[in-house]
Order: C-alpha cells, then structure tokens, then sequence
C-alpha cells in the first residue's frame, strides 16, 4: 500500500472518529466519569496516530501496521464506554480484528517484517480463526464466543511457538529493546490501573482487555525508532522542533480556553483538541505529498540539504557508475553497431550474441552491487542460497561443489543481513576466480549476537601470501577485510586442512545499529 494512501485512510477514520464523538454528544449520549476516561484514551491514541505517521516518512509497513492497531484500539476503548444495542456488533467484532492484527505486528516487530520460518502455515492460522469468528457473530453469541476462543488460544500457540522456535531471534531483540520495553510496562500498568479504577461503573470494562496489553509493550520501542529518523515530521521543513511544539502548545491552550468560557465540559475539549491534530496531520499529509512531487522547492531544499560527506558518497557513486558505462556498457554497445553492418556472417552473429551476454552480465553484477536482492519474504538462509546459486551460473566454466551449512532460523538484523551477503558475495567469487580447488565449504551462524562466517576451499593458495602485508595485490580480501574491521570485527586467514586456504570472520551483532536501519525496511 503506497504511504499516500494509507495517511488518507488513517486521516478518513480520524474524521470518522472526531464524526461519531460529535454525533454521540449532539444526541446527549451521556459521558459519565467512566465514559470520559474512555475518551480521553481514544483521543490520545488519534494524536499518537497522527504523530507516529507524519514520522514514518519512509513508509515502514510495521510502523504503519502499529498505527492501524491504534486505530482499531480507539475505536475500541470508546465503544466500551456505550455498550449500547447499536454498537454492540461492532464492539464485538473489533475484538477478533484486533487479536489478528496485534499477533502480526508483534511478529512483524520482531522479526523486522523479513521473512522466518513458519510465516506461511502462522498466516494461514490466524486469519482462519479470524473470519470464523466473524463468521460466528452473525450466527449466535455462544458460536462467537466458541471461536473467538479457538482464536485467542491460536493466537497465544503460534505466537509461543515461534518465539520458542526463533528464541535467539527474539533474546537479540528484547536485549536491544530492553529499555524501550520496560518503560512500556510500566507504562502499560500505570494507565490500566488508571482506567481500572476509573472504569469500574462499567459492566464488562475490563472483558478482553488483553487483545491491546501486549501491543502497548512495543509502543515506546515505535516511538524510539520513529526518533531515531531525525526531523522527519514534514512541518519540520517549516517550523523546528520548539516552534512546532510551541504551536501546539498555544492550540492546546485556546481550545481549554474556549471550553472552559462556553461552559462545554471535558467531551467537547476533547473534540476540539483531535480536531486540531487532525488539521495538523492534514497539512501534514498536503506537505509531504509537495515535498515527494516536486513541489515547495524551499522547503524541499531546507529538508534534503546533503552534507559535504553525502555529497562526496554520491559524487564517489555517480563516478563509480559512469566508469561502468563508459567502460563495460558503452563501449560494447559500439561494437555491436559496428557489427551490425555485417550481421549476416554467422561468426559476426556469433559474436554479437556473446557481447550481449556478456553485457547482461554485468549489468547483473553491478546491481547486485548497488543493491543485493535480499528478498523479504524469504529467510536469511534462502536468500543466501540464492546468491550461491547465482554465483555459480555466472561462472558456466567452473564446477565447484559448494556445501552450505546454516541454520534455518538464522537471524541477522539489518544492515548486518546485507553486509553478510556482500561478504559472501565476495568471498565466494574469489573462489571460482582464483581457486584451483574444486570444492568449497561454507558456515554461517549467529550465536549471543556473534556472527561467525567460515569459508573455506581446496584450491592451491598458500594463506602466507595472503597475509595483510600482501593484501594490497589481492583487493577483494583487502575489501572485506577493512570492512569486518570497520565493523568491530575480526578475520583470520589460515591454510586449510589438507588444501586450500580458510577465511575465518568473526562480527559482533548490536542491537541498537539494528534498529536504526529498521526505520528504512
């Protein structure tokens, strides 16, 4: 779903919400206490809506889900303050929705919307307890109830399963999150004895109160991760940090004001407070579209503007790229069409038709060194084995015999997924170029947030020449070893047993540059 269609969504159930809330109060639906704290809760979770959206400028689809879970959660919490006849289908089916959508995002969370192991059969699960649930609403209450408890129960079983199954996957994420999650809990506890107490007058206040309790774990850890994309929020182009909460500030203070003169009461403040947010949100919605689209040019500069370092990467890339051009591409593409005057020679034929492999070669090659084809989809170990697979094929002269080991539930964070793939990408091609050796045996795990990568060959290399004083005649390892360095890790070359050399690379794994790039996935 494109980002400018789902802040249109987001905005239209905003609007429908601020709707329903006006509407209840025009037919003096009383708001008791009770029914207040319900909708000072609802309100609150429209402002966080507006704000972690406007921040997901990159569009990340789990931000993006979190976002559709407070909606559901809003809409939720309100309608438990009527409880009467006409909302009460709806209430009740918000109910499975939320416990389907809540499951995916904490996966999704976890796992960083890539691929695992038992994504497919999980999926099936969760959405067939889901529609029998709804299916069963229209039939009876006892019929819901029945499924919707196979579903909650579902629910918990996958959920458990694939936290049990990937439980070093899930140890590095609450170990890089620790903080974020405990504030969250204390967070959580806070506002649920805050509504517990205050909500005690409703019959069935606290009936399915877990579907949202787990979610709310994750919120600081969202609102940490949307903080780590500086000024993202795109009236930041305009406004800074303290003008904007300035701002905010004084509309907060003008709606107060208005209550409190025309005697309104805390339902109509809080109506006017999501209105304005929502205003807020429109326009930020209107600015972002300007800034994508070329429009606003001031502001897109002020936003956008490169450091000296940047401009220096990018000129370093365009040059990069150019050479490749002018060097592998167009020249070839001379050659063609001076060949193609005498196109009719089965040798000039011949030849065309190697020139344009060739060039599709290398055209392949130098995307996947813009950008490895790490499927999303797909785990950590399928999208390696795809790239050997790769490898091989560019290389048709070559039979090699490779043996990859690697867990099925390997997990690497991002970026250090893509650096582990440039890594073996690498190594691997020095292989079938360099290797006399006919096999090749290859180890990845991940183990306490240490990843450890073993390549090893039967060729004829000595590893004495390629010790680091000597790495400059050999720039592929020189590459992959500044790089591990400059990582923090470490690399030994060693002669391999009874042939061959063996490239041992040992990399830490740190949480907190994972969850910087997972604002980019």
């Amino acid at each position: 779903m494109k980002r400018i269609t789902l802040n249109l969504l987001l905005f239209a159930n905003s609007i429908f919400l601020i709707f329903y809330i006006g509407l209840a109060i025009n037919k003096n639906i009383a708001f008791r206490a009770t029914g207040t704290v319900s909708l000072f809760l609802s309100s609150l979770m429209l402002v966080d809506i507006t704000y972690i959206s406007s921040c997901n400028v990159r569009g990340n689809k789990v931000i993006s889900l979190f976002c559709g879970l407070l909606a559901l959660h809003s809409w939720y919490i309100l309608l438990s303050a009527q409880g009467d006849a006409s909302t009460s289908m709806l209430f009740s089916a918000l109910s499975p929705v939320i416990w389907y959508v809540s499951i995916n995002f904490i996966l999704m969370f976890l796992f960083q919307g890539s691929g695992y192991k038992f994504k497919k059969a999980v999926n099936i699960c969760l959405t067939g307890t889901c529609i029998c649930s709804l299916i069963g609403l229209l039939a009876s209450n006892e019929i819901f109830a029945l499924f919707y408890g196979i579903q909650f129960l579902a629910g918990w079983l996958c959920f458990i399963f694939i936290i049990v199954f990937h439980r070093k996957r899930t140890a590095f994420v609450f170990k890089a999150e620790w903080k974020y999650i405990l504030f969250s809990l204390v967070t959580v506890i806070i506002l649920f004895l805050v509504y517990y107490f205050s909500t005690m007058g409703i019959s069935g206040h606290l009936s399915n109160l877990g579907i949202y309790l787990p979610v709310l774990l994750f919120s600081i850890s969202i609102h940490g991760i949307i903080q780590k994309e500086h000024s993202s929020v795109p009236l930041s182009t305009i406004f800074s940090s303290r003008q904007s909460a300035l701002i905010l500030l004084a509309g907060a203070a003008i709606c107060g004001l208005s209550a409190l003169a025309l005697g309104i009461g805390l339902p109509l403040f809080f109506l006017m407070l999501d209105a304005m947010f929502v205003f807020v949100y429109a326009c930020n919605i209107a600015l972002d579209y300007n800034l994508r689209h070329g429009k606003n040019a001031v502001a897109r500069e002020s936003i956008y503007h490169a450091t000296l370092k940047q401009l220096q990467r990018e000129e370093q890339l365009n040059l990069e790229f150019a050479n490749f051009l002018h060097d592998d591409i167009l020249q070839d593409l001379l050659s063609i069409k001076n060949m193609m005057k005498k196109a009719g020679h089965p040798d000039i034929q011949k030849i065309i038709t190697e020139t344009l492999d060739n060039m599709n070669t290398y055209i392949r090659e130098q995307m996947q060194d813009y950008r490895p084809a790490m499927l999303s989809k797909l785990t950590v170990k399928k999208n390696y084995q795809n790239l050997l697979a790769y490898i091989s094929q560019s290389f048709p002269h070559r039979n090699i015999r490779i043996t990859f080991e690697c867990p099925d539930s390997l997990f690497l964070a991002a970026p250090y997924d893509i650096f582990v793939y440039r890594l073996l990408k690498e190594l691997v091609t020095n292989i079938y170029k360099h290797s006399a050796g006919e096999k090749a045996w290859i180890t990845l795990t991940q183990d306490n947030g240490v990843i450890a990568l073993c390549v090893r060959d039967n060729g004829t290399a000595d590893a004495d020449t390629l010790s680091p004083a000597d790495l400059s005649k050999h720039r592929g390892l020189a590459l992959v070893t500044e790089r591990v360095n400059n990582m923090d890790g470490s690399i030994k070359i060693a002669n391999n047993f009874s042939h061959g050399i063996c490239i041992q690379i040992t990399l830490p794994m740190k949480g907190d540059v994972s969850y910087q790039y997972f604002i980019s996935r």
